[in-house]
Protein backbone atom coordinates (compact mmCIF):
# COMPACT_ATOMS: atom_id res chain seq x y z
CA UNK A 1 0.00 0.00 0.00
CA UNK A 2 2.76 2.19 0.63
CA UNK A 3 4.26 2.24 -2.83
CA UNK A 4 0.98 2.67 -4.00
CA UNK A 5 0.37 6.00 -2.44
CA UNK A 6 3.72 6.95 -3.69
CA UNK A 7 2.96 5.96 -6.97
CA UNK A 8 -0.24 8.24 -6.66
CA UNK A 9 1.97 11.06 -5.15
CA UNK A 10 3.62 11.37 -8.45
CA UNK A 11 1.07 10.99 -10.57
CA UNK A 12 0.60 13.36 -13.25
CA UNK A 13 -2.06 14.95 -14.15
CA UNK A 14 -3.49 14.46 -10.50
CA UNK A 15 -5.93 11.56 -10.29
CA UNK A 16 -9.73 12.35 -10.69
CA UNK A 17 -13.32 10.56 -9.69
CA UNK A 18 -13.22 7.99 -7.48
CA UNK A 19 -9.91 8.28 -6.44
CA UNK A 20 -9.35 12.35 -6.32
CA UNK A 21 -9.33 12.47 -2.67
CA UNK A 22 -6.33 9.89 -2.77
CA UNK A 23 -4.14 13.31 -4.14
CA UNK A 24 -4.14 14.68 -0.46
CA UNK A 25 -4.99 11.25 1.23
CA UNK A 26 -2.22 10.83 4.50
CA UNK A 27 -1.65 7.63 5.97
CA UNK A 28 -3.57 7.01 9.13
CA UNK A 29 0.20 6.85 10.87
CA UNK A 30 3.60 8.56 10.48
CA UNK A 31 5.30 5.20 11.71
CA UNK A 32 3.95 2.32 9.45
CA UNK A 33 7.14 -0.44 10.29
CA UNK A 34 6.14 -0.12 13.85
CA UNK A 35 2.58 0.41 14.26
CA UNK A 36 1.57 -1.97 11.33
CA UNK A 37 0.26 -5.41 13.17
CA UNK A 38 -0.27 -3.72 16.56
CA UNK A 39 -3.66 -3.43 18.34
CA UNK A 40 -4.78 -0.13 17.31
CA UNK A 41 -5.73 2.68 20.21
CA UNK A 42 -7.81 5.18 18.18
CA UNK A 43 -11.26 5.94 17.05
CA UNK A 44 -14.74 4.38 18.14
CA UNK A 45 -13.41 0.65 16.33
CA UNK A 46 -9.98 0.58 18.27
CA UNK A 47 -8.72 -2.97 19.34
CA UNK A 48 -8.43 -1.53 22.70
CA UNK A 49 -11.75 -0.32 23.08
CA UNK A 50 -13.04 -3.52 21.99
CA UNK A 51 -11.07 -6.19 24.02
CA UNK A 52 -11.69 -3.69 27.17
CA UNK A 53 -15.75 -3.41 26.55
CA UNK A 54 -15.67 -7.38 26.00
CA UNK A 55 -14.27 -8.29 29.50
CA UNK A 56 -17.16 -5.64 30.71
CA UNK A 57 -19.34 -7.69 28.82
CA UNK A 58 -18.00 -10.75 29.82
CA UNK A 59 -18.05 -9.64 33.65
CA UNK A 60 -21.30 -8.65 33.31
CA UNK A 61 -22.66 -11.88 31.45
CA UNK A 62 -20.55 -14.47 33.67
CA UNK A 63 -20.59 -12.62 37.08
CA UNK A 64 -21.67 -15.57 38.80
CA UNK A 65 -18.75 -17.77 37.98
CA UNK A 66 -16.22 -14.72 38.82
CA UNK A 67 -17.65 -14.58 42.32
CA UNK A 68 -17.30 -17.94 42.98
CA UNK A 69 -14.67 -18.75 45.22
CA UNK A 70 -12.66 -21.04 42.74
CA UNK A 71 -12.39 -17.80 40.30
CA UNK A 72 -8.87 -16.28 42.41
CA UNK A 73 -5.96 -16.14 40.61
CA UNK A 74 -7.55 -17.07 37.50
CA UNK A 75 -4.94 -18.31 34.80
CA UNK A 76 -5.33 -16.49 31.15
CA UNK A 77 -3.21 -17.74 28.12
CA UNK A 78 -1.74 -15.54 25.05
CA UNK A 79 0.46 -16.60 22.18
CA UNK A 80 3.18 -14.45 22.25
CA UNK A 81 2.39 -11.70 19.51
CA UNK A 82 2.44 -8.32 20.95
CA UNK A 83 -0.85 -7.53 19.65
CA UNK A 84 -2.59 -10.74 20.85
CA UNK A 85 -0.81 -9.85 24.48
CA UNK A 86 -2.34 -6.51 24.29
CA UNK A 87 -5.99 -7.42 24.11
CA UNK A 88 -5.39 -10.09 26.85
CA UNK A 89 -4.22 -7.10 28.96
CA UNK A 90 -7.34 -4.70 27.93
CA UNK A 91 -9.89 -7.63 28.05
CA UNK A 92 -8.46 -8.62 31.90
CA UNK A 93 -8.74 -4.64 32.76
CA UNK A 94 -12.27 -5.03 31.62
CA UNK A 95 -13.23 -8.13 33.26
CA UNK A 96 -10.99 -7.82 36.72
CA UNK A 97 -11.10 -4.16 36.83
CA UNK A 98 -7.67 -2.16 36.49
CA UNK A 99 -5.72 -3.86 38.67
CA UNK A 100 -6.20 -7.34 37.59
CA UNK A 101 -3.14 -8.15 38.10
CA UNK A 102 -3.98 -8.78 41.40
CA UNK A 103 -7.14 -11.09 39.75
CA UNK A 104 -5.47 -12.91 37.46
CA UNK A 105 -2.35 -14.60 35.94
CA UNK A 106 -1.82 -14.00 32.30
CA UNK A 107 0.52 -16.63 30.90
CA UNK A 108 2.41 -16.67 27.19
CA UNK A 109 2.54 -19.49 25.24
CA UNK A 110 5.53 -18.81 23.07
CA UNK A 111 5.24 -18.33 18.91
CA UNK A 112 7.93 -20.75 18.89
CA UNK A 113 8.58 -23.74 15.78
CA UNK A 114 9.59 -26.21 18.69
CA UNK A 115 6.53 -26.47 21.27
CA UNK A 116 4.94 -29.28 18.56
CA UNK A 117 1.48 -30.02 19.79
CA UNK A 118 1.69 -27.83 23.52
CA UNK A 119 0.75 -24.62 21.73
CA UNK A 120 -1.71 -22.05 21.09
CA UNK A 121 -0.60 -21.29 17.67
CA UNK A 122 -0.09 -24.98 15.78
CA UNK A 123 -0.04 -22.58 12.54
CA UNK A 124 3.81 -22.07 13.41
CA UNK A 125 4.79 -25.79 14.49
CA UNK A 126 3.18 -28.10 12.05
CA UNK A 127 6.35 -28.55 9.75
CA UNK A 128 4.16 -30.33 7.11
CA UNK A 129 1.93 -26.87 7.00
CA UNK A 130 4.63 -24.64 6.76
CA UNK A 131 6.53 -26.89 4.11
CA UNK A 132 4.22 -27.82 1.91
CA UNK A 133 3.58 -24.65 -0.55
CA UNK A 134 0.72 -26.00 -2.81
CA UNK A 135 -1.76 -27.00 0.10
CA UNK A 136 -0.01 -25.62 3.21
CA UNK A 137 0.06 -22.04 4.50
CA UNK A 138 0.33 -20.54 0.85
CA UNK A 139 -2.96 -22.79 -0.40
CA UNK A 140 -5.16 -19.29 0.97
CA UNK A 141 -3.64 -17.06 -0.84
CA UNK A 142 -3.35 -19.02 -4.02
CA UNK A 143 -7.08 -19.40 -3.81
CA UNK A 144 -7.41 -16.11 -3.14
CA UNK A 145 -5.43 -14.63 -6.10
CA UNK A 146 -7.98 -17.16 -8.37
CA UNK A 147 -10.84 -15.73 -6.87
CA UNK A 148 -9.56 -11.95 -7.14
CA UNK A 149 -9.28 -11.91 -10.85
CA UNK A 150 -12.85 -12.84 -11.41
CA UNK A 151 -13.70 -9.36 -9.99
CA UNK A 152 -10.99 -6.90 -9.76
CA UNK A 153 -10.19 -6.58 -13.92
CA UNK A 154 -13.69 -4.60 -13.94
CA UNK A 155 -12.64 -2.41 -11.05
CA UNK A 156 -9.55 -1.88 -12.77
CA UNK A 157 -11.29 -0.80 -16.08
CA UNK A 158 -13.32 2.16 -14.43
CA UNK A 159 -10.29 3.67 -12.42
CA UNK A 160 -8.56 3.65 -15.64
CA UNK A 161 -11.71 4.95 -17.52
CA UNK A 162 -11.64 7.89 -14.70
CA UNK A 163 -7.79 8.26 -14.94
CA UNK A 164 -6.34 7.24 -18.38
CA UNK A 165 -2.73 7.90 -17.16
CA UNK A 166 -2.51 5.27 -14.42
CA UNK A 167 -3.33 1.31 -14.67
CA UNK A 168 -3.82 0.02 -10.98
CA UNK A 169 -2.98 -3.68 -10.80
CA UNK A 170 -5.05 -6.34 -8.72
CA UNK A 171 -2.71 -6.10 -5.64
CA UNK A 172 -3.19 -2.96 -5.51
CA UNK A 173 -6.57 -2.77 -5.94
CA UNK A 174 -7.32 -5.65 -3.65
CA UNK A 175 -5.17 -3.23 -0.90
CA UNK A 176 -7.54 0.09 -1.44
CA UNK A 177 -10.22 -2.25 -0.26
CA UNK A 178 -8.50 -3.61 2.30
CA UNK A 179 -7.84 -0.22 3.41
CA UNK A 180 -11.05 1.20 3.88
CA UNK A 181 -11.10 -1.94 6.86
CA UNK A 182 -7.88 -0.59 8.55
CA UNK A 183 -8.57 3.02 8.36
CA UNK A 184 -11.77 2.59 9.93
CA UNK A 185 -10.66 0.91 12.36
CA UNK A 186 -8.30 3.63 13.66
CA UNK A 187 -10.16 6.69 12.32
CA UNK A 188 -13.99 5.86 12.46
CA UNK A 189 -13.98 6.51 8.63
CA UNK A 190 -12.51 5.94 5.36
CA UNK A 191 -12.86 7.49 1.56
CA UNK A 192 -10.89 4.41 0.22
CA UNK A 193 -14.99 2.52 1.09
CA UNK A 194 -16.21 4.97 -1.21
CA UNK A 195 -14.00 3.96 -4.17
CA UNK A 196 -16.07 0.35 -4.72
CA UNK A 197 -19.86 -0.44 -5.53
CA UNK A 198 -21.86 -2.78 -3.34
CA UNK A 199 -21.25 -5.33 -5.73
CA UNK A 200 -17.49 -4.93 -5.42
CA UNK A 201 -17.73 -5.45 -1.29
CA UNK A 202 -20.04 -8.78 -1.64
CA UNK A 203 -16.56 -9.73 -3.80
CA UNK A 204 -14.52 -8.61 -1.08
CA UNK A 205 -15.95 -10.51 2.10
CA UNK A 206 -16.56 -13.48 -0.38
CA UNK A 207 -12.05 -13.05 -0.95
CA UNK A 208 -11.96 -13.23 2.56
CA UNK A 209 -13.85 -15.97 3.45
CA UNK A 210 -11.70 -17.59 0.47
CA UNK A 211 -8.59 -17.15 2.13
CA UNK A 212 -9.22 -18.07 5.37
CA UNK A 213 -11.63 -21.30 4.41
CA UNK A 214 -8.34 -22.54 2.55
CA UNK A 215 -5.73 -21.10 4.43
CA UNK A 216 -6.02 -22.58 7.94
CA UNK A 217 -10.10 -23.52 7.24
CA UNK A 218 -11.95 -26.61 6.77
CA UNK A 219 -10.87 -26.63 2.95
CA UNK A 220 -6.92 -26.86 4.22
CA UNK A 221 -5.70 -30.53 4.64
CA UNK A 222 -3.98 -29.49 7.98
CA UNK A 223 -6.48 -26.42 9.34
CA UNK A 224 -9.11 -29.38 11.12
CA UNK A 225 -6.11 -31.24 12.11
CA UNK A 226 -3.87 -27.90 13.58
CA UNK A 227 -7.74 -26.54 15.64
CA UNK A 228 -8.08 -29.89 17.28
CA UNK A 229 -5.68 -29.76 19.66
CA UNK A 230 -7.22 -26.89 21.17
CA UNK A 231 -10.40 -28.03 20.89
CA UNK A 232 -9.84 -31.60 22.80
CA UNK A 233 -7.55 -29.83 25.59
CA UNK A 234 -10.86 -27.59 26.08
CA UNK A 235 -13.27 -30.49 25.73
CA UNK A 236 -10.85 -32.35 28.95
CA UNK A 237 -11.67 -29.26 30.74
CA UNK A 238 -15.83 -29.17 29.92
CA UNK A 239 -15.49 -33.10 30.96
CA UNK A 240 -13.89 -32.44 34.36
CA UNK A 241 -16.49 -29.35 35.29
CA UNK A 242 -16.48 -26.90 37.75
CA UNK A 243 -13.86 -28.68 39.62
CA UNK A 244 -11.23 -27.48 36.88
CA UNK A 245 -12.56 -24.60 37.13
CA UNK A 246 -15.14 -21.49 36.66
CA UNK A 247 -13.45 -19.82 33.88
CA UNK A 248 -10.75 -20.68 30.80
CA UNK A 249 -9.38 -17.93 28.46
CA UNK A 250 -6.94 -18.46 25.59
CA UNK A 251 -5.87 -15.16 23.25
CA UNK A 252 -4.88 -16.48 19.68
CA UNK A 253 -4.53 -15.11 16.15
CA UNK A 254 -7.89 -15.07 13.35
CA UNK A 255 -6.20 -18.60 11.60
CA UNK A 256 -6.19 -20.10 14.77
CA UNK A 257 -9.67 -19.52 16.01
CA UNK A 258 -10.59 -20.72 11.96
CA UNK A 259 -8.62 -24.29 12.43
CA UNK A 260 -10.74 -24.57 15.82
CA UNK A 261 -14.10 -23.65 14.04
CA UNK A 262 -13.39 -26.14 11.02
CA UNK A 263 -12.37 -28.75 13.62
CA UNK A 264 -15.92 -29.21 15.21
CA UNK A 265 -17.65 -28.87 11.62
CA UNK A 266 -19.33 -25.53 12.23
CA UNK A 267 -20.34 -23.78 9.27
CA UNK A 268 -20.06 -26.13 7.75
CA UNK A 269 -19.96 -25.96 3.16
CA UNK A 270 -21.10 -29.60 2.06
CA UNK A 271 -18.48 -28.24 -1.25
CA UNK A 272 -15.83 -26.57 -0.06
CA UNK A 273 -15.85 -22.80 -1.89
CA UNK A 274 -15.65 -22.28 -5.34
CA UNK A 275 -13.03 -19.85 -6.73
CA UNK A 276 -14.21 -18.94 -10.24
CA UNK A 277 -17.31 -17.28 -9.35
CA UNK A 278 -19.15 -16.08 -6.23
CA UNK A 279 -21.77 -18.02 -4.19
CA UNK A 280 -24.12 -16.08 -2.19
CA UNK A 281 -25.63 -19.08 -0.04
CA UNK A 282 -22.76 -19.88 2.62
CA UNK A 283 -22.41 -20.76 5.75
CA UNK A 284 -18.71 -19.75 5.88
CA UNK A 285 -18.41 -16.11 6.63
CA UNK A 286 -15.45 -15.19 8.01
CA UNK A 287 -16.80 -11.59 8.89
CA UNK A 288 -19.04 -13.81 11.43
CA UNK A 289 -16.76 -16.00 12.78
CA UNK A 290 -13.71 -13.78 13.08
CA UNK A 291 -14.55 -10.30 13.36
CA UNK A 292 -12.26 -7.79 15.12
CA UNK A 293 -12.44 -9.11 18.06
CA UNK A 294 -14.22 -12.39 17.02
CA UNK A 295 -14.35 -14.71 20.06
CA UNK A 296 -15.85 -18.34 20.50
CA UNK A 297 -17.24 -19.27 24.14
CA UNK A 298 -18.19 -23.28 25.24
CA UNK A 299 -20.55 -23.32 27.63
CA UNK A 300 -21.28 -25.95 30.53
CA UNK A 301 -24.47 -25.94 31.25
CA UNK A 302 -26.27 -27.91 34.23
CA UNK A 303 -30.17 -28.05 33.48
CA UNK A 304 -33.35 -29.95 35.05
CA UNK A 305 -36.66 -30.96 33.88
CA UNK A 306 -37.89 -30.17 37.30
CA UNK A 307 -37.11 -27.77 40.12
CA UNK A 308 -36.11 -30.91 42.63
CA UNK A 309 -35.08 -33.25 39.40
CA UNK A 310 -31.50 -34.43 38.52
CA UNK A 311 -29.39 -32.24 36.34
CA UNK A 312 -27.98 -33.14 32.91
CA UNK A 313 -25.07 -31.40 31.66
CA UNK A 314 -25.19 -30.08 28.18
CA UNK A 315 -22.63 -27.87 25.77
CA UNK A 316 -23.13 -24.59 23.89
CA UNK A 317 -21.50 -22.72 21.77
CA UNK A 318 -21.89 -18.85 21.27
CA UNK A 319 -19.69 -17.54 18.30
CA UNK A 320 -19.91 -13.37 18.84
CA UNK A 321 -22.56 -13.16 20.38
CA UNK A 322 -25.16 -15.78 18.30
CA UNK A 323 -25.15 -19.60 19.57
CA UNK A 324 -24.44 -21.75 17.04
CA UNK A 325 -25.94 -25.65 16.72
CA UNK A 326 -23.18 -28.33 16.76
CA UNK A 327 -23.34 -30.19 13.61
CA UNK A 328 -25.26 -33.47 14.47
CA UNK A 329 -25.70 -32.71 18.40
CA UNK A 330 -28.41 -30.11 18.84
CA UNK A 331 -31.00 -31.89 21.12
CA UNK A 332 -30.22 -30.13 24.15
CA UNK A 333 -31.84 -26.90 25.24
CA UNK A 334 -31.01 -23.20 23.05
CA UNK A 335 -29.42 -25.61 20.77
CA UNK A 336 -26.92 -27.43 23.32
CA UNK A 337 -25.35 -30.45 22.75
CA UNK A 338 -25.40 -33.13 25.77
CA UNK A 339 -22.07 -33.41 27.00
CA UNK A 340 -21.66 -37.17 26.70
CA UNK A 341 -22.20 -36.33 23.07
CA UNK A 342 -20.44 -33.76 22.81
CA UNK A 343 -17.09 -35.77 24.15
CA UNK A 344 -17.64 -38.00 21.95
CA UNK A 345 -18.23 -35.92 19.01
CA UNK A 346 -14.51 -34.09 19.47
CA UNK A 347 -13.16 -37.83 20.04
CA UNK A 348 -14.46 -38.59 17.16
CA UNK A 349 -13.19 -35.52 14.79
CA UNK A 350 -10.12 -36.13 16.42
CA UNK A 351 -9.82 -39.39 14.24
CA UNK A 352 -11.33 -38.27 11.44
CA UNK A 353 -8.76 -35.21 11.53
CA UNK A 354 -5.69 -37.14 12.33
CA UNK A 355 -2.87 -37.26 14.25
CA UNK A 356 -1.26 -33.74 14.73
CA UNK A 357 2.76 -35.27 15.33
CA UNK A 358 2.30 -37.79 12.48
CA UNK A 359 0.27 -35.60 9.83
CA UNK A 360 2.41 -32.72 10.37
CA UNK A 361 5.95 -34.98 10.59
CA UNK A 362 6.80 -33.90 13.92
CA UNK A 363 9.85 -35.67 15.61
CA UNK A 364 8.63 -38.69 17.85
CA UNK A 365 9.88 -37.14 20.21
CA UNK A 366 7.67 -33.80 20.14
CA UNK A 367 4.94 -32.91 22.75
CA UNK A 368 1.15 -34.25 21.69
CA UNK A 369 -1.38 -32.29 23.26
CA UNK A 370 -1.76 -29.28 24.85
CA UNK A 371 -0.80 -29.60 28.41
CA UNK A 372 -0.29 -26.01 30.07
CA UNK A 373 -4.06 -25.61 30.29
CA UNK A 374 -5.53 -25.96 33.50
CA UNK A 375 -5.90 -23.55 36.53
Amino acid sequence: MLDLLKRIKESKPKLKGDLEFANDWEYFTQDPNNHLEQLTTTGPFAGTLEAFTTGVKLRTRYSDLLDDSGAKNLRLWASGSNRVIDTARYFSAGLFGLDWQHAAELVVIPESADLGADTLTPTDTCTAYLNNFTFGRDYGARMLGKFRSTYLGSIGDRLEGQNPQMRFNDDEIYSMQEMCGFEMTVRGTSKWCDVFTHEDWLNFEYARDVVHYYRSGPGNPWGPTMGWLWLNATTNLIAQGPKAGPLFFSFVHDSDIVSMVGALDLFFENEDLPVDRLVTARNWRTSQITPMGGRVIFERLACSEASSGPETSYVRVNVNDGIVEIPHCGTGPGSSCPLEEFVALVSQRGEETGDFKEKCGLPEDSPDRITFLHQ
